[in-house]
């Protein structure tokens, strides 16, 4: 994909910015010596640095990640088990609106993923969205729009917990556990694995995912064929009812939404000149295998009963699906940690008072304090997807909400703010079509979330109830 030179810094820039010291410092409109207070949510080392150095913030991790990690962090992170429902979507939308939809959402969040890196370039001391947010529409923005992307931090690792404990609830089908057992396994794991303290050090985690990920879709695909045999497929050029194919839409357009993270990831990158690579990269992975996934199962069992969403529900219980499941297992500990790790450092950096701690710092009290405050984001996560029977049904509503603004609109809007007056006028057109289309899901999500609510509601189960529906 050719990235435009409105999006993409010519090289002799490049290496300006990469070589002048304090560089970031003089970007920012009307400062000279110092970062404004509250925009960062960091601290940063007072002591003099030597002549050249790159101010770092010794309270976060540092840069030390390459680009090729990155691409395995997104791809765990981005292309979840989502991927297993669009064969089900595909089947309400027909295949014409099912491959432009896909193909149109891939080209639009690649293109904010490529505005969201420029505005990193311009201010590279901010590693998070809530201070882009502050940034650009000062505290109430911050507010409200930082608010709103930490609650999507922990819906998403909150629903991890969720396939995690379905996947155990299938794997010992026909025994009868308490399902909150399944949900305390997921926790554990988490825990365990979230005293890695920085989106690096999960990166090998993330690489393991990427790879578990992929598996199932190819265990489950070679089935397939078999399990057609006297089904009586067959697929539509469009779907016949609007409500199913608002539902199957949301299926298709958050299964690229998360863009909430993106300044995590290129807060810790080695070389951030190297996002566009890992950005494009994960994006193709992620299309080719999501169109393979929902194309090939759709002309084999497309309208028909066995057809479930997962599509791994579909598959008879033998050692095949409970190899599946295991896998997923695994994956979804990835996009649950890496979510987990940004909320429990910011968590810690909002609530400790006592010090904060260096990022080097090993000492047992800091990790003693690490732990404490994990063990507080796990436990919410595991007590909310204990309390809320319908929250996988909640999740899509607060993806509706916050993934179209953050993924679609919200990057085109801050864009457009901050290069108005040098940016083309084609750019312009993009920005402003990412922007309307990004809203316009927001409203139709939105529908379709209020919607599965009111139709999951009593379906579930109680509260803590141990034979509750997942």
């Amino acid at each position: 994909m050719k990235v435009s030179s409105e999006i993409q810094p010519s090289s002799s820039k490049v290496q300006n910015e990469s070589t002048a010291p304090y560089k970031y410092v003089d970007d920012l409109e009307g400062l000279s010596t110092e970062i404004p207070q509250g925009e960062t949510e960091f601290q940063y080392e007072k002591e003099k640095e030597p002549s050249g150095a790159e101010l770092e913030d010794v309270f976060e991790p540092p840069r030390r990640t390459h680009w090729v990690m990155t691409t395995f962090l997104m791809i765990s992170y981005l292309v979840g088990v989502g991927v297993l429902s669009l064969p089900s979507a595909f089947v309400s939308l027909g295949w014409v609106p099912g491959v432009l939809l896909l193909t149109g959402i891939v080209f639009i969040t690649t293109v904010t993923g490529l505005y969201m890196w420029k505005l990193h370039l311009k201010y590279p001391h901010i590693r998070s969205y809530g201070a882009m947010y502050y940034h650009f529409f000062g505290r109430a923005g911050q507010i409200i729009g930082g608010t709103l992307t930490y609650l999507m931090f922990f819906g998403i690792m909150t629903a991890d917990f969720l396939t995690a404990a379905l996947s155990w609830k299938s794997l010992f089908q026909g025994h009868h556990v308490c399902v909150t057992v399944w949900f305390v396994i997921p926790f554990v794991v988490a825990l365990v694995v979230g005293q890695l303290r920085s989106l690096h050090g999960i990166s090998w985690v993330a690489f393991v995912g990427a790879l578990c990920i992929f598996l199932p879709i190819v265990m489950t695909c070679s089935k397939v064929p078999e399990l057609s045999v006297g089904a009586h497929a067959y697929t539509t050029i469009a779907g016949n009812s609007f409500v199913n194919g608002v539902i199957a839409m949301t299926d298709i357009v958050f299964a690229f939404a998360g863009h909430l993270i993106f300044y995590e990831f290129m807060a810790e990158m080695k070389n951030v000149h190297d996002f566009p690579k890992a950005l494009i990269v994960s994006q193709l992975v992620g299309f080719v295998f999501c169109m393979f996934t929902a194309a090939f199962v759709y002309v084999y069992l497309g309208n028909t009963s066995i057809l479930q969403s997962p599509v791994t529900l579909s598959l008879p219980h033998d050692t095949l699906r409970d190899a599946i499941n295991v896998i997923l297992i695994i994956h979804v500990t990835a996009p649950s940690v890496m979510g987990g790790n940004v909320l429990t450092r910011a968590v810690q950096r909002w609530l400790q008072c006592w010090g904060r701690r260096r990022f080097e710092d090993t000492s047992f009290p800091q990790r003693v304090s690490f732990f404490f405050w994990s063990l507080l984001v796990y436990g919410a996560g595991f007590l909310v997807a204990c309390a809320i029977p319908f929250f996988n049904e909640l999740i899509g509503l607060l993806a509706a909400l916050v993934g179209s603004s953050n993924s679609f609109g919200m990057p085109a809007i801050m864009y457009l703010i901050q290069f108005r007056k040098t940016t083309s006028w084609w750019n312009w057109i993009l920005a402003l079509s990412c922007i309307a289309i990004g809203y316009t899901l927001l409203g139709i999500g939105s529908y379709a979330g209020v919607y599965t609510i009111i139709q999951a509601v009593g379906d579930h189960g109680t509260p803590f109830s141990c034979d509750r529906v997942i």
